[in-house]
């Protein structure tokens, strides 16, 4: 009975797993369903970044004209259920069918040296099976915020998709190597041929430029959905304006960009908790443990009964004779002081066995109850950030587990 918990554990376990990814499919006409997966983190990539990134096209998916946002996991829960170690397209295909999605947004963060990651994205059509865009681009650190991440999401979003609603600002003139901001976000700094800013979503915008030792220029304007607007840089050089010691212009003191304010219209940026997820795995495993070392004890038990067998004894059913077997006919004696001391070493050995089994099978089983309430809250549970779109009702499996049983518990939420 303890083997067949211990099975029926990991059966639910692995049950559990592909629930995740249940179909959760639903209409509407005239929208594509697109869902983005949770970036990769490579090796070296700070978790912590590719959750921005990745909230950061999904708030721009929302608002995107055509498209419709439903919900999807993380790259690496989605290529360890379907088994895609590559993303190929066929096994791709299959995880956005089964959550319902038409296309699917996915890539990796990587590191680039120190101060930089390389951004990759990919848009798999699931209805042919095919990538049929994809971009890649390198951000600096200082670029890798909750903040600064919006304005490089639209442009991705834009050219993974061919958006033709967003707008482009080209950024000219002014000094080579100036910063660049819009809308309080860094944007990069400025070249020979100034800075081409794409995917910029229509309305009111302002641009800020400014170096060490020239005025701040500041240009408020209005572009529409589709067009370009040109904005050509003045920069003055301050009268006086000191050098520093490694011989560039000293940064005056007015000279501090403002970070204008963010509309109470975004979310916060709400990170998957991992905390939750860690320790879900971790008691489950220790749970597990827990069924198995009481189904070891079980075994024990047994072969403990076992080799007692013959040294029983009985009253006899006829002959006279003091003691007999278990048939109550085959006559045995009475057993001598070194039988009698296995007999006693082998009892003691089996009660002891009895007490662990219990012990493990009661232990184990409320450890792996308890991972039940850290799946919940480290996969299930819904952030007060989280979009409208990611809030649609859904049914949840959880495991269940007992001495002897094991089960599931159906969770509908609304």
């Amino acid at each position: 009975m303890g083997n067949t918990s211990l099975r029926g554990s990991l059966v639910v376990a692995l049950g559990l797993l592909a629930g995740w990814f249940g179909p959760t499919r639903q209409s509407w006409a005239g929208d594509a369903t697109i869902s983005v997966l949770g970036l990769e983190p490579a090796a070296g990539a700070p978790e912590a970044v590719a959750n921005s990134i990745t909230e950061a096209l999904r708030q721009r998916a929302t608002s995107a004209s055509g498209f419709r946002l439903v919900a999807g996991r993380d790259l690496v829960e989605v290529k360890l259920v379907f088994s895609c170690p590559d993303e190929a397209p066929p096994c791709m295909t299959q995880a956005a069918q089964s959550i319902g999605a038409s296309k699917l947004v996915f890539g990796s963060l990587q590191p680039v040296g120190t101060d930089a990651y390389l951004v990759t994205l990919k848009l798999l059509d699931a209805g042919r099976g095919v990538v049929e865009g994809w971009t890649s681009e390198q951000i600096t650190k200082a670029q890798a915020t909750p903040v600064a991440l919006r304005m490089p999401a639209q442009r991705w979003f834009a050219a993974l998709t061919g958006d033709k609603t967003s707008a482009t600002v080209k950024v000219a003139g002014g000094v080579v190597g100036a910063n660049v901001w819009l809308d309080g976000t860094p944007m990069g700094l400025l070249g020979k041929d100034g800075l081409t800013l794409s995917g910029v979503a229509p309305g009111s915008h302002e641009v800020v430029v400014s170096k060490a030792g020239y005025e701040k220029y500041e240009r408020k304007f209005t572009v529409a959905a589709g067009a370009t607007e040109q904005v050509t840089v003045d920069l003055k050089a301050i009268a006086g304006a000191g050098e520093g010691a490694a011989g560039a212009p000293a940064v005056p003191a007015d000279q501090t960009i403002p970070q204008l304010a963010q509309p109470d219209s975004q979310p916060p940026v709400v990170a998957p908790n991992q905390g939750f997820r860690v320790a879900a795995w971790a008691v489950l495993g220790l749970g597990l443990v827990g069924v198995g070392l009481g189904a070891y004890s079980s075994y024990q038990v047994s072969e403990v009964n076992s080799n007692l067998d013959p040294y029983r004894r009985y009253p006899c059913a006829a002959g006279g004779a003091p003691t007999c077997s278990a048939d109550g006919q085959t006559n045995r004696g009475e057993l001598t002081p070194t039988e009698q001391k296995y007999v006693s070493d082998q009892q003691s050995t089996g009660d002891g066995y009895a007490k662990l089994q219990w012990v493990g099978y009661g232990l184990g089983g409320a450890l792996i109850l308890t991972s039940t309430v850290f799946f919940y809250h480290g996969y299930f549970a819904v952030p007060p950030a989280t979009t409208a779109a990611q809030k649609r009702g859904s049914l949840l499996v959880m495991p269940s587990f007992g001495p002897g049983s094991a089960g599931a518990t159906a969770y509908l939420r609304f």
